[in-house]
């Protein structure tokens, strides 16, 4: 997203409960990472999740209080109860909810381990659950922006730009699409994406095409070892916590077309 999440909670934020709006935009982050990455299970988990949030949202709208963060919700109750609340637009009262309907019986129904022989549903799951999420979160601020009809549309915009994951695997090769990244960066979002399992020094030095491997092994990966980014030991390397939050903060995971 090409627009600060900061700013969206801002503008947000002013019409509703600012601990929901919150939790809800991180979560939608954590959509966005685990989808460009190609950990469609987890963007199904995260996208439930968001959902949920939605829903306080929803019925903040509906009655003026919502359940509170930790507690469990009567998610059917809400969608029934603001389906008949013809005050609210039908965006918010149809649409919204039946997505949400959707959101959550992917996770509840379909997120199972799947059968030998079985077509893997997973990436379009995934698909559907993002587009999904960016469509409720466009008409969030469309209806409750507390900021200019332009920069709501700018936001909105910027949502549903066309993006690509910066990380794509064929046959099992590993290419990093992003091709500006240095070799540091490209280490560190290949570790990020196959993260928690180690990877194989050898195959880092290939799959970001280092031309001198031995270099790649006693300078870079020693480097990023010193720095605690990483674990390099025994020819195996493993993403630590500190590299998690560099790769965060600093790599764009998506790519506009």
């Amino acid at each position: 997203m090409s627009v600060s999440i900061s700013r969206v909670k801002a503008i947000l934020a002013g019409n509703l409960p600012v601990d929901v709006v919150n939790a809800m935009l991180d979560e939608y982050i954590h959509i966005k990472q685990q989808f460009f990455l190609r950990k469609f299970r987890p963007t199904e988990l995260n996208a439930a999740r968001f959902s949920e949030y939605v829903l306080r949202l929803l019925q903040y709208i509906d009655t003026g209080n919502y359940t509170p963060l930790g507690v469990s919700l009567q998610s059917q109750s809400i969608i029934n109860a603001i389906g008949h609340n013809a005050t609210i637009p039908n965006s918010l009262r149809v649409f919204i909810p039946r997505l949400i309907r959707v959101i959550l019986d992917v996770r509840n129904q379909r997120d199972v381990a799947h059968v030998g022989g079985e077509v893997n549903p997973n990436v379009s799951d995934s698909l559907l659950v993002v587009h999904s999420t960016d469509w409720i979160l466009t008409e969030l601020i469309r209806h409750f922006h507390n900021c200019s009809i332009q920069d709501a549309q700018m936001i909105v915009d910027a949502i549903n730009e066309i993006k690509i994951p910066i990380i794509t695997e064929v046959e099992g090769f590993i290419r990093v699409q992003n091709t500006k990244l240095d070799a540091k960066k490209k280490t560190l979002v290949i570790l990020y994406h196959k993260s928690p399992s180690k990877v194989l020094a050898d195959n880092l030095a290939k799959w970001i095409r280092y031309s001198n491997p031995s270099r790649f092994k006693s300078e870079l990966l020693k480097q990023l070892d010193d720095e605690a980014m990483i674990h390099y030991e025994g020819g195996y390397c493993t993403l630590l916590d500190k590299g998690v939050l560099y790769v965060e903060k600093h790599i764009p995971l998506e790519l506009l077309v």
